[in-house]
């Protein structure tokens, strides 16, 4: 089982909206996804409730319920349980001390962010917190405009790689909000649309970190194998 988190300190940046492409395109390739929320404003949970209300068939992704503080607890049961190949974890806009723990569990963790001055004021603290983790990490532009203010962008990815990797640039697309609607994502929505595009170059880059973690993972017992 691996661990995707999204972590971010400010709000509206687009988390729980990656959330549930990511997990919607990993479990079309055949993984078992599990979905857990711990943003009180519970858009994700909202979101899956809304797909799921009419279901006949046991839901992939699907979304354990969990208190912040049974977190590891669950997730060590869900581990133990084989009941997930890959658990995505929506947190509040927070550095509140048990994100810490989080962090350390994830095997890489995907930081939204708009190209904003006042975003970019906010990331230091949870930069560093991600660093104390020791957990792989990269940015993700969010919510950045097409035309003219694409200049905002064409600033904001050096800034953002002077702290660390830049996945991919999001842009605001009103298929993201309708597929929301719908209880759908872009990809389903409009599959040959640009949202739909960026959403699977993301999906594309952290498949591949996700390999390589767990490459690096198994390396140690290949090594005591032989």
């Amino acid at each position: 089982m691996q661990i995707l988190m999204f972590a971010k300190q400010k709000g509206g940046v687009g988390a729980s909206t990656l959330a549930r492409e990511i997990g919607v395109l990993a479990a079309a390739e055949g993984k078992r996804v599990a979905f857990v929320d711990l943003d009180p404003q519970a858009s994700l949970s909202k979101w899956w409730n809304r797909r799921t209300a009419n279901a006949t068939e046991t839901p992939n992704p699907a979304l354990a319920a969990v208190a912040p503080d049974q977190l590891l607890s669950v997730l060590t049961r869900i581990r133990q349980a084989g009941a997930a190949d890959l658990v995505i974890i929506d947190v509040p806009p927070s550095v509140h001390g048990f994100m810490l723990g989080v962090m350390r569990t994830a095997d890489f963790i995907l930081v939204p962010v708009r190209p904003t001055s006042d975003d970019f004021e906010a990331l230091p603290d949870i930069v560093g917190m991600i660093e104390q983790s020791r957990c792989p990490y990269a940015f993700v532009v969010t919510q950045a405009q097409t035309g003219r203010k694409i200049r905002a962008v064409d600033e904001a990815i050096p800034i953002l790689a002077r702290q660390g990797r830049v996945a991919c640039v999001i842009r605001f697309r009103t298929a993201f909000p309708s597929a929301a609607a719908a209880a759908m994502t872009a990809t389903e929505y409009e599959p040959g649309g640009k949202a739909a595009e960026e959403v699977r170059g993301l999906w594309d880059f952290v498949a591949v970190e996700l390999r390589k973690q767990q490459a690096a993972e198994a390396q140690p017992a290949l090594q005591a194998a032989s």
